[in-house]
């Protein structure tokens, strides 16, 4: 059976080299951050098992007691990262009732995730040439609990016959992946960003009328008197 997945989180530089550690669990942990620390930053095939020994601290054939290959190594880090999101998101809506409350709790916690810079999520998730190699059956399954996840929230909400809850689903969290690309911390918080689409999403799906915003008329300028000629 493989070992437990582990939370990871990016290592500090300070931290990526430390000081043997007798446990192997410890080190095995040690060596998973440190690889999800490179692989974030320069993807998968810019990263070699050198770089990855030289950071963790150890010999290049010393890493090869822990995993069998770079491949396994990566699908490990891969798995913990969405497995890491999975949780949040669980632990997130686990109180919550209302199928729209929920799907909202759900999206605060995945943006939270993504917007994390400390976070390995989202670079893992977007490393296209991982999904393009020979992994990408065992990247997969690693997303098919967190796809599922939102699969259920959407099955619980009451939408429009007319809408695809697969396409709703994918468009909804498409959406989510990609907020790192404009965020900026200062303007709106993650909630409140996660509320705003999900009231978007809400309102498309028929169940929510939106008020428009009042129209403002027009001022109507008095009419000018007509001069009198004088004769």
């Amino acid at each position: 059976m493989p070992p437990a997945r582990q939370s990871l989180t990016k290592p500090s530089v300070a931290k990526r080299v430390q000081p043997p550690v007798e446990d192997a669990n410890d080190r095995r942990q040690e060596i998973l951050q440190v690889a999800a620390d490179l692989f974030a930053r320069r993807g998968y095939d810019g990263v070699g098992v050198r770089q990855i020994a030289d950071a963790a601290g150890i010999l290049g054939g010393s890493l090869y007691h822990h995993f069998q290959s770079k491949r396994d190594l990566y699908v490990e880090v891969h798995g913990a990262a969405l497995s890491n999101v999975a949780d949040m998101i669980e632990g997130e809506i686990a109180n919550v009732t209302g199928p729209w409350e929920r799907l909202e709790a759900a999206c605060r916690a995945h943006l939270g995730a993504q917007v994390d810079p400390e976070s390995v999520t989202l670079p893992m998730m977007n490393d296209i040439a991982a999904m393009t190699s020979e992994m990408r059956g065992d990247l997969v399954k690693d997303r098919d609990r967190f796809e599922l996840i939102y699969k259920n929230l959407i099955a619980a909400l009451p939408l429009n016959p007319a809408i695809d809850r697969n396409i709703y689903r994918l468009c909804l969290v498409s959406l989510i992946n990609a907020v790192p690309m404009w965020y900026r911390s200062g303007r709106m918080s993650v909630d409140e960003i996660a509320a705003q689409i999900v009231m978007i999403f809400r309102a498309s799906s028929g169940e929510m009328t939106v008020r428009p915003a009042p129209v403002r008329a027009k001022a109507v300028r008095p009419a000018k008197a007509k001069k009198k000629i004088a004769k």
